[in-house]
């Protein structure tokens, strides 16, 4: 079974039953150590390339400009100005310190709100947000309200474990379809900068502590992208998908 489709099914349970602790994180991370050693045995390897970026949120650029990138998709954009209309769930507008990343993706605007990360989450480090859109026409709504995150890293990435036991975080990254398009918003504690590898090809990103976003050609984003971050001493990990992370309407 695709990650993918376990990622389903524990949405749908979660949805309809309280599951044991660490249940989600495991099955995930135990399929993902899987095929790390079947493209280890390979010989595949993944190439982190480290580029600096802003750490304001300008304008974002309009589809399609900025350049394109080898293989498909538009090139990486920097964060976006949060829209209109976006309000948390007492209604009122949301402070730009609850924004954890915020980026364009093809007519619609991401927004990722911080959230209260449930007790047994945030005792083992996660984090937790909710995720809206905003359409170029229409009024922004959400597409989940919660989507737990940094709890997990690749068996035997001992750099990705360093890293989150700082308690910076890992940084989150989340897919959205939108009109036959693939599009891959990503946030990195500041200080470091990632990378997103879909189907072999690489797109650098630079700095992301506000989010980043990039146009990318994958048919199934769990099995095909990875999502890496590299530290200021040059330290790689992986950010790992969270069950959910791929958002559809």
């Amino acid at each position: 079974m695709r990650d993918h489709e376990v990622a389903g099914l524990l949405d749908h349970a979660v949805a309809t039953v309280e599951l044991p602790p660490g249940l989600a994180h495991r099955v995930i991370t135990r399929s993902r150590t899987r095929r790390r050693r079947r493209l280890l045995l390979s010989g595949g390897t993944v190439a982190v390339v480290v580029a600096a970026g802003a750490l304001v949120l300008p304008q974002l650029w309009p589809a399609g400009r900025g350049g394109g990138s080898e293989g498909g998709g538009t090139g990486p954009s920097a964060a976006a100005d949060v829209p209109a209309g976006i309000v948390g769930p007492d209604g009122r507008r949301v402070p730009l310190a609850q924004v954890v990343a915020v980026g364009r993706a093809g007519t619609e605007t991401l927004v990722l709100i911080r959230r209260e990360p449930r007790a047994q989450e945030r005792a083992a480090g996660g984090q937790a947000v909710e995720v809206l859109v905003a359409p170029d026409a229409g009024e922004p709504r959400r597409l989940l309200d919660y989507l737990s995150y940094d709890l997990a890293c690749v068996d035997g990435d001992a750099v990705c474990a360093a890293v989150r036991s700082t308690s910076s975080g890992l940084g989150v990254a989340v897919a959205r379809r939108s009109g036959g398009r693939l599009y891959v918003l990503v946030q990195a504690p500041q200080g470091r900068t990632v990378e997103v590898v879909a189907n072999g090809v690489p797109h650098p990103l630079g700095a992301a502590p506000q989010g980043a976003v990039v146009e990318v050609v994958a048919a199934e984003p769990y099995e095909d992208v990875q999502v890496w971050a590299s530290t200021e001493d040059g330290r790689r990990y992986q950010i790992p998908w969270a069950p959910g992370a791929v958002l559809v309407d």
